[in-house]
This record gives structure tokens, sequence and C-alpha cells, in this order.
């Protein structure tokens, strides 16, 4: 469970309000946050660094859609804001690479800071300076820009608010007044846009069981589709067929073998 989330639940509720009188239950949000969490760590996975331009590829790679490159230019504006403000400290914009790439520290490190700058989370604009942001490992020399976490975390907002607005419809869709677990598998499960990551997550496996859903079986090989045809007198019939075949031709190469082999001989 997260100790701090990407998005609160003041915030969840007044983005499925602009779609519908509705709101989210605590679990069916936790289950967002955990989502975001997981598509965090794809990113950072993928990139494998710290380099802002790997990680824009990474982006494009694991959700290869059109709400992953929407979710980029609006990065692209709020880092060009961040920038422009004022607010930027050179001395933290400082990124060394390290080899070999420690994952789950950087990762860890991506999710605290970017659960601090997310304005959709818990704290309010006055307690989201840069410089007082978490700095996971810096002692093992591992440190990221805020600028980079502020990108990132664009990213995940942007998610983060489509997923609420399926949600949301989903809820309108099933006539419930509170978006809980099954609305929360069906937006992330009917969404082309959002699927293809949602179907690599451990979140969608735990929902399944959570929800008793039973996802259909991957179909049969053709070629063994009826293993009961095997069985049936007509392959048998056409087996002894065959061996019967095989054995006349063994017998006829065996008896002009030994022929020739008595011709030479003779000769």
């Amino acid at each position: 469970m997260l100790d701090t989330l990407y998005i609160s639940q003041r915030a969840a509720n007044a983005i499925v309000a602009d779609v519908a009188p509705y709101r989210i239950s605590a679990e069916a949000l936790l289950s967002i946050n955990a989502f975001i969490d997981e598509f965090l760590f794809f990113v950072i996975d993928s990139a494998r660094s710290l380099d802002l331009v790997k990680i824009k590829q990474s982006i494009s790679q694991v959700i290869p859609t059109t709400l992953g490159k929407n979710a980029v230019q609006e990065a692209e504006l709020e880092l060009k804001t961040y920038v422009e403000s004022g607010n930027s400290d050179s001395t933290l914009e400082k990124t060394i690479e390290i080899t070999p790439f420690p994952l789950q520290k950087v990762f860890e490190q991506f999710r605290a800071k970017c659960q601090f700058f997310s304005t959709l989370g818990e704290r309010g604009i006055d307690e989201r300076d840069s410089k007082m942001a978490p700095n996971l490992y810096a002692n093992e020399g591992i440190h990221i820009a805020p600028s980079l976490a502020i990108y990132l975390t664009a990213i995940l907002e942007y998610v983060g608010e489509h997923i609420l607005i399926l949600v949301a419809k989903a809820t309108e869709k099933s006539g419930t007044g509170v978006a809980k677990l099954k609305e929360v598998y069906n937006a992330l499960v009917d969404d082309n846009q959002i699927r293809v990551v949602f179907r690599r997550t451990n979140l969608k496996l735990e929902l399944e069981e959570k929800l008793q859903i039973k996802t259909p079986a991957s179909p049969a090989s053709p070629k063994y589709a009826n293993s009961e045809s095997i069985k049936s007198p007509r392959f048998a019939n056409y087996l002894c067929k065959v061996s019967r075949l095989y054995l006349f031709i063994f017998i006829n190469l065996y008896y002009h073998y030994f022929y020739i082999k008595n011709l030479i001989l003779i000769n």
C-alpha cells in the first residue's frame, strides 16, 4: 500500500464530479494510485537513465498512444513554465548518470518526488518548494533534478486525470453513485489508450482476483485443438495403413539389398 498518494481523495472527487455528480471510493482511488505507481516504474525501467531525452523516449515506448503523446506535450508546457518562473535552482539541476543503473532506488526517489510535486496530491502550492523535496539515497550519489521530477509528475497527472474521467463515465454507465473497483477495472480494460499499460500491471491480476473475473483462455492451437481425434477409429485406421506401407517398403529394400550383395559375391 502506498504511504502517500499521487492523487488525493479531494482532487479525485473534484475531477469525477466535473463529469457526473459521483464520487470515488477510497479503495478505488487507491487502485488508481497503484496503477500510476506501476506506470512510473515501467517508464523508469524502460529508460534506465536520468537523461530527459531517454525518459521521453521511454514514455513513447510504454504508452505508444495518443494519450502518451498528449501527456508529453502537457509535460513540456509544465517544464517550460517551471523554468521560466525563476523558481528553478541551478545547483539542484545537476544529474549524474550512475552505472550500473540502480533501478529500484531511482524509482523510489522518483516516486517520492512525484508525489511531493503532484498538484493533485495532498500538499498545497506553498508546500511544494523544490528545495524541500525529498532526496532519497542522496548519500549514494543518486540525485534527481527537480525539473526532471516535475516533468514526470506532469505525465502522471495527465494520465491520472484521464483515468478518473474514464472511471466517472464507467460509474455513470453502471448506474451507481460511487465509483468502486469494478468501475476502475472496466475503465482501464475498455479504453484503447490505457489498456496497453494496464494489461502489463500486477494491478490487473489483483483486481481480477478481487472481482472474481475470469479472463478468456487462449485459444488452443489448431494442431492440438481436438485431442480426441487422435483416439478416433479413422485416425487409427490411417496409422495402420501408413505402418503397412512403411513395412512393405522396408521388406523390398531389404530383399534388393541381399539380392545385389549375392550378385556381387558370385561375380
